[in-house]
């Protein structure tokens, strides 16, 4: 079997330019001949003018994308973000008049409602010291009881003890010591 050689046809170009693409080739790790195999595929494949060392084809290519891009964000600016920042001035106006109002009413009546509490808790605590009054006097009562019906007792216990015989002075003694018991109740 024998191998054609498809590289048959040449170019000829000066040292200078061999120089250059020398220089291209080693930088790409490429043959000369692989790099130029790699060029004119590329300038095939995109069209591209290699005379064109500004690329215009490229910078229209790239002010149409960034034209489209601009249009782009124009249009969401308008759909999309000056509409929610309409809404995000409402929303705060309406949270705005919300708080003023919470401020003026609710506020006002909490603290008249914290005013009649305090005045509420006062008249409380005076009853619970009118209700431990009654309930000391009531207890002071109860032993008031107890010690006059223990005078008693003993007046009763004495007079009984006495007869007709008994002497006044006695009786008189017996009198004077109950006038002093209930007078030290």
């Amino acid at each position: 079997m024998m191998t054609v050689n498809e590289n048959n046809k040449t170019i000829r170009f000066s040292e200078k330019t061999d120089n250059k693409l020398q220089i291209i080739a080693n930088k790409c790790g490429l043959s000369k001949l692989d790099l130029f195999t790699f060029m004119v595929d590329y300038f095939y494949k995109t069209k591209k003018d290699p005379r064109d060392l500004n690329d215009d084809l490229l910078k229209n290519a790239i002010n149409r994308k960034t034209d489209n891009i601009v249009a782009f964000i124009k249009t969401q600016e308008q759909d999309l973000l000056i509409p929610m920042k309409k809404d995000g001035e409402r929303l705060n106006a309406s949270q705005r008049q919300i708080v003023e109002h919470f401020n003026k009413h609710i506020i006002a009546h909490n603290e008249q409602q914290k005013k009649s509490y305090d005045g509420q808790v006062g008249v409380i605590n005076r009853m619970a010291e009118l209700l431990n009054r009654l309930d000391s006097a009531q207890l002071d009562k109860n032993k008031l009881k107890k010690r006059f019906s223990g005078i008693l007792d003993h007046y009763i216990t004495e007079r009984e003890k006495m007869n007709m015989l008994s002497k006044q002075v006695d009786k008189d003694e017996l009198i004077r010591f109950i006038r002093e018991q209930v007078n030290n109740l």
